[in-house]
Formats: C-alpha cells, sequence, structure tokens
C-alpha cells in the first residue's frame, strides 16, 4: 500500500508546483525521507524515485537540507551492505538534490557519502556507475570555491577511486570518459617510479659502477644504489612522490652516472614526460639515454611508473 500511495503522490506532484508545495507543507517530505530507510526495498526505492521528483526543480528549496542528503547517504550505505552495490534510483535522487542544490555538496553528509559513490563505482551495474560518477563529478565542482577543510576530505576520499577513473578511461563506456578524466585531475594521489635496469652500459675496462640520479621538480634529488656487476645493471628500485593533484606539465630528469675510477663518469641522461601515466595508471618502457651511443647499441634504462592513490 505503501508504494501505491506514493505513486499516487508522484502522479499528483509531476506537473503541480502548487501540489508539490502543499506535499511538503504537510510534512510528506519527512515522511517519504523515513520511507527511503524502509526495509522493504520495493518502498525505499519508490521513495528515492519520489524525494527525485520533488527536487528536480527549486519549487520546494528551503526543505532541501543536509539531512536530505543524510537519508539518502543511508539508504546507500544499507543497499551496499545487503546486496552488495548501491541501485541507481538512490544515486539519481542523490543527483537530483547535488545538482540543483549547490549548497549541499559541501555539507558533511555529501563528504560521508563518498566512499559508497566510490564503492557504486567499483560494484555496481553500468547505470549504478554512470549516477556514482556523476555525483562524484557534481562535488567535483564545488572544490575550487569551497572551504580548504572540505575540499581536502572530499578529494581525499575519492582519491580511492583512482584506479577505477583509470579503468573507466581505458575500457569504460565512451560517454563516461570525459568526466572520469576530470576528476581524475583533481584527485590527490602518488607517482612512484621504478628504476628495473640499465643496457649496454659498457666501458672499456672493468666493469662500471653505476648508479641513477633522479629529480623531479623542486623535489630533493633521489637516487639508486650503486651497481658492479657489468653492462646490464639491475636495481629494480622504487621511489614515491605524493602530490595533492597530479603533477601536471612535469618531467622526470633521470641521469645515470659511473663511480668507477675507470671509464667515462656519466652514460647519458633521459627526460621524461610523465603525465600520460595519471590517466594509464601504469607505464613501462625503455628510455633511450642521450647522447646516443656512436658505435654500438643505445645505452638505455627501463622504467615503470605507476599512479594511484596508495
Amino acid at each position: 500500500m505503501k508504494v501505491v500511495a506514493i505513486c499516487a503522490l508522484q502522479n499528483l506532484v509531476m506537473y503541480s508546483r502548487s501540489n508539490k508545495r502543499a506535499v511538503a507543507e504537510s510534512g510528506g517530505v519527512q515522511v517519504v525521507l523515513d520511507l527511503i530507510n524502509s526495509s522493504n526495498p520495493d518502498t525505499s526505492v519508490q521513495a528515492a524515485m519520489f524525494v527525485k521528483l520533488l527536487f528536480n526543480n527549486h519549487t520546494i528549496q528551503e526543505y532541501a537540507s543536509s539531512e536530505t542528503v543524510r537519508a539518502i547517504t543511508a539508504a546507500i550505505e544499507k543497499d551496499i551492505w545487503a546486496a552488495g552495490s548501491a541501485n541507481e534510483e538512490y544515486l539519481k535522487a542523490l543527483n537530483a538534490l547535488l545538482s540543483n542544490f549547490p549548497r549541499l555538496r559541501v555539507t558533511e553528509p555529501a563528504t560521508l557519502c563518498i566512499p559508497h559513490l566510490v564503492t557504486s563505482l567499483k560494484t555496481g551495474s553500468e547505470a549504478t556507475q554512470e549516477a556514482a560518477l556523476d555525483s562524484l563529478y557534481l562535488l567535483r565542482q564545488a572544490w575550487s570555491a569551497c572551504p580548504t577543510e572540505v575540499f581536502k576530505a572530499q578529494s581525499v576520499a575519492a582519491s580511492e577511486a583512482i584506479p577505477l577513473l583509470q579503468y573507466l578511461i581505458q575500457s569504460g563506456p565512451p560517454r563516461f570518459q570525459e568526466k572520469a578524466e576530470l576528476l581524475l585531475q583533481c584527485l590527490p594521489g602518488t607517482l612512484t617510479i621504478t628504476i628495473k635496469r640499465g643496457n649496454n652500459l659498457r666501458q672499456s675496462v672493468g666493469n662500471p659502477s653505476a648508479f641513477c640520479k633522479i629529480t623531479l621538480g623542486n623535489y630533493p634529488p633521489r637516487q639508486t644504489k650503486i651497481v658492479s656487476t657489468g653492462p646490464a645493471p639491475e636495481w629494480d628500485e622504487a621511489f614515491a612522490w605524493a602530490f595533492d593533484s597530479p603533477p601536471k606539465g612535469q618531467k622526470l630528469h633521470i641521469s645515470c652516472k659511473n663511480k668507477s675510477k675507470m671509464g667515462k663518469s656519466s652514460f647519458g641522461k633521459v627526460t621524461i614526460q610523465i603525465d600520460r601515466v595519471v590517466m594509464l595508471g601504469s607505464v613501462a618502457g625503455e628510455y633511450t639515454l642521450l647522447p646516443e651511443s656512436k658505435s654500438g647499441p643505445n645505452r638505455n634504462l627501463e622504467i615503470e611508473f605507476q599512479w594511484s592513490n596508495k
């Protein structure tokens, strides 16, 4: 009966602003928020659809509050615990509130809903993923003007979605890609660079004592251990840098040096643009050291890059 009653109210307010206000002024908003957390899934989902309809414009804007967001967040959390993912209708109701009432994007319940949005992005159907992505994108739109502490709390919580966003950019539906890219460009993360090995680091006499020096932006230089095992030294050393936002336009400078008293003091250097790894998640390859060798094969380094939330 409750589902039937909600459907009847939906028909009343669908095309009538005055009916929508009458429902709100008679306490209907609180009633429907209570029904969202009903133990009956059908009643709960229908109530969420009603919330979306009530707040699809500014007719009853004074009733759109952080408590409304809190009630929907609770329903999303309960659904995830019960079914492993959230029904898309809860997320669409949340989107209606965040889209039409930007002030709600910086509230505590909006911040608290982010982990559930990330879970929905991971475990939900394509429709649920799209709704969760839309919610995260709406929150992101407020970050440039919201208080610093809210921005930090929300961006750190949303950074758990980094590997999911990278996957969606590469393998998700094309309509997801733009929002996923824009979100990634705002999230804090960690750049990890692994210097795996060198190739063709030869000298005329004896084995080189090779090491690499890594410079990134204004950070202090890092350095691998010294390896004296021959022309193909294996370092397999990882270095990590934490960023509040992706390092746009920054370049990594690596010089490969020789500590041995015999032979040349440097095997060359390489400069690498690192923007691409933010979108791809992981990039690996062989990078030629400059200047190139005048005789014999070129000297190179095998390097792996990773951008993640870890």
